[in-house]
């Protein structure tokens, strides 16, 4: 599962869709998602790898004793899990196959069922042979195993040195969080600075009249979660030329990174004026309107 999600979110940032890319209820790349995979392959695969060892260890040659017999606990277990198994496989077969005849582009169809292939046949192949060697006691040499040992690996290490392209490292991650809480602190100003307007018929004269008024200050941080420094405010119109007229002012931070060319992942809000932003000192222009 967890290689399948790394290989999916791969194929969706580097051919991405436009339909899916720019719909507001399903995003389809997630850098959270791609992080959890690769935590998930880490701990998970040197572990799964130990435990099949101690599995065929416990089955091996009898030493001076009776040879070792399978439970039906662990056939029952077995043939659950393998169901299971096949009905995620079939399962994610068939939403890529729709998803194709929804207007999916080609070569995102064929590279995600080709992933979905190439994990559904190791992980059946390796079954078949376990279960002829433990179940049925079939004589098999330790080579086939090992190529599928060779195989899985190169899987795992491949999406998981592919995750980190498509996801970032850890230091670039952590300064996207901190782009991430730039935007929506400055969308939260923003709103409270249009509620003042709106209320008062005027612009604050700076950030400290609405984050000392309990009325508009409702949770909004107003300074850089990095550098701790206040965010720029410039009033750009104060003055209106009638009663439906509107003010505009301008909100400014200092980002980390620049996502114009990423796919819209990670922005609770669609409507975040700063989601998209480039590096560096980047100031919005906004409109306040009057009651």
């Amino acid at each position: 599962t967890a290689i399948g999600i790394l290989f999916f979110q791969v194929i969706n940032k580097y051919i991405p869709d436009p339909i899916v890319r720019t719909s507001y209820i399903f995003r389809s790349f997630s850098i959270s998602a791609i992080h959890y995979s690769i935590a998930s392959l880490i701990v998970a695969f040197p572990l799964y790898i130990w435990m099949l060892w101690f599995w065929f260890k416990s089955f091996g040659p009898p030493a001076g004793g009776p040879e070792k017999v399978e439970s039906r606990l662990s056939k029952w277990l077995t043939y659950v899990i393998l169901l299971i198994a096949a009905g995620t496989i079939v399962g994610d077969l068939i939403v890529v196959i729709f998803n194709f005849l929804q207007g999916e582009f080609g070569s995102r169809f064929l590279l995600k069922a080709l992933s979905i292939i190439v994990i559904a046949s190791l992980v059946f192949w390796f079954y078949f042979l376990e279960r002829k060697k433990i179940q049925y006691k079939k004589e098999i040499s330790a080579l086939p195993f090992l190529t599928l040992l060779v195989l899985s690996g190169i899987l795992v290490i491949s999406a998981i040195v592919l995750g980190f392209f498509a996801g970032g490292t850890p230091g670039q991650e952590r300064l996207r969080k901190f782009d991430l809480k730039r935007a929506n602190d400055l969308g939260q100003i923003s709103s409270a600075i249009s509620n003042f307007a709106y209320d008062n018929s005027r612009l604050p004269v700076d950030l400290s009249e609405i984050r000392n008024n309990s009325r508009y200050n409702y949770g909004a941080i107003y300074t850089d979660p990095e550098t701790q420094k206040e965010y720029d405010y410039k009033i750009v119109k104060s003055v209106t030329a009638g009663i439906n007229d509107s003010l505009e002012y301008e909100l400014c931070a200092t980002f980390s990174t620049s996502n114009l060319n990423e796919p819209e992942s990670g922005y609770p809000y669609g409507y975040v004026n700063w989601a998209k932003h480039d590096k560096g000192y980047v100031c919005q222009k906004q409109i306040a309107t009057l009651g």
